[in-house]
């Protein structure tokens, strides 16, 4: 029998453009990154590197956790220096009514 889990992703409104999961190890993670089209093929992303064409969807086991990701994101990206300094940019194209919060079900094979 099957294994059924629920998770929560964020959406561009009407598309299959998500937020993915940040996978780099450079200090840069989820505000960096712009939502991907994952109903094309990786090679038709839209995304300039191989490493970005590998990207999966960032989801999260409750909604709240999703909510709260969509909500920094839209706030824009974050800098950090040595000195343990941190700031952000605004991303002015981002807008929250743009985005949604969407449940997302895997299915566990027996």
């Amino acid at each position: 029998m099957p294994v059924y889990l629920t998770e929560y992703a964020v959406r561009v409104k009407g598309t299959q453009e998500y937020l993915p999961r940040p996978q780099r190890r450079d200090g840069r993670g989820g505000s960096h990154l712009e939502p991907i089209d994952f109903s094309k093929a990786k090679e038709h992303r839209g995304v300039s590197s191989r490493y970005a064409q590998d990207m999966q969807i960032r989801s999260y086991a409750t909604e709240r956790a999703a909510k709260n990701l969509l909500s920094s994101w839209l706030t824009g990206k974050y800098y950090g220096d040595q000195d343990g300094d941190i700031w952000n940019k605004p991303v002015v194209e981002r807008k929250a009514e743009h985005m949604e919060i969407v449940k997302i079900t895997i299915v566990l094979p027996d």
